[in-house]
């Protein structure tokens, strides 16, 4: 059992999609096979969501999902180290969302089909709110992971450390109960699934800051930490080709920056009547390349089905780099935009 002390990622994906796993062994195999960099990623210990885990590394005939190559599923066991939490049914979501709420799990990855029903279901939405109530990085989309990999995963492995495999500790009235998971060990893996697309390395292409396109959409509560964030990147925004934002957040970031940055901003539609889904649109046609989106985690929203077509919008374009809280969104200027040119996008081949 590894017992050493890393920064936790947690892993899941839809059941019912082939689309998002697939994506996930394109990652893990993409880094497996970046030599000069594939280290980064054994800072880290992966904890999965049971139904993901067995999809990942024994495959799905079903959803025509191949498994890890054995290479890369021993690396992630060995170098990395895993741990499977049960399946959704048996409540991994659940026990996900409270290694976020006890500080345990700082990075997530949800790899959620575009329009499946697992939206609806409480502990998703449950998930999510408690992603953006601790301010943890949630990187949704090959496009999001490979930024990271590439800019951010040097930086967060100092990020918060816990002994692996994590464990649970309740509260009773005769002190905490410690509850340790227990890694589960690879079994046969699949050689092939019938019908399986070919899984390969992603495809790379670097563009210019100028020839790319930032949204900035923050929900009502959230508006004066985007002012203030834009005060403090004015330098970084002007970095950009063009910069798209829904109507009231655009003219209030107009507002407190220079022209320059007026110049180069396109304002829709407040998000209440339609900003969202103009911003979503941009997204699916390849107008935009980086979203940042303040998500208020406490308060509901009356157009929240728009803001979900936002995060519907970037899981379908899976280049896009998605950013949803103000934490990540700073380490993301400081990191990737400050001082670089060039921004590489990945895109999955299949």
């Amino acid at each position: 059992m590894n017992t050493e002390k890393k920064t936790i990622i947690g892993v899941l994906a839809s059941h019912d999609d082939q689309k998002p796993n697939v994506r996930l062994v394109s990652i893990f195999t993409h880094i497996y096979h970046d030599s000069t960099r594939s280290h980064r990623l054994e800072k880290f210990h992966f904890v999965f969501t049971g139904g993901t885990y067995d999809r990942l590394f024994y495959g799905d005939e079903q959803l025509e999902v191949p498994a890890l190559p054995i290479e890369v599923a021993k690396w992630l066991k060995e170098s990395c180290g895993v741990t499977r939490l049960p399946s959704t049914h048996e409540g991994g979501v659940i026990i996900l969302s409270y290694l976020i709420s006890q500080r345990e799990c700082s990075i997530v990855w949800p790899f959620y089909a575009p329009n499946a029903n697992h939206w609806q279901r409480h502990e998703n939405l449950a998930f999510m709110r408690l992603c953006d109530q601790w301010h943890v990085k949630r990187l949704m989309n090959a496009g999001s992971v490979m930024a990271w990999f590439d800019h951010e995963a040097e930086f967060d492995a100092k990020r918060n450390l816990h002994s692996c495999p994590p464990k649970l500790e309740l509260e009773r009235k005769n002190g905490k109960v410690p509850l340790t998971l227990k890694d589960a060990p690879i079994k046969d893996i699949w050689p092939s699934i019938p019908g399986a697309p070919a899984v390969g390395r992603l495809k790379a292409e670097s563009k210019s800051f100028q020839d790319l396109t930032l949204a900035l959409i923050a929900h009502d509560d959230m508006k004066a930490r985007m002012i203030e964030f834009a005060v403090d990147h004015e330098h970084e925004f002007s970095m950009f080709g063009t910069i798209i934002a829904t109507g009231t957040t655009g003219r209030e970031v107009a507002a407190v920056t220079s022209k320059d940055i007026d110049c180069k901003m396109i304002r829709y539609h407040s998000g209440p009547k339609g900003g969202d889904i103009e911003i979503a649109t941009a997204i699916l046609f390849n107008y935009c390349d980086v979203v940042i989106f303040f998500v208020d985690p406490l308060k509901p929203h009356p157009h929240i089905e728009d803001i979900r077509v936002v995060f519907q919008a970037c899981m379908v374009s899976d280049q896009v780099v998605m950013i949803t809280n103000e934490m990540h969104a700073r380490e993301f200027m400081a990191r990737i935009v400050r001082g670089n040119e060039r921004l590489t996008l990945y895109s999955p081949e299949i």
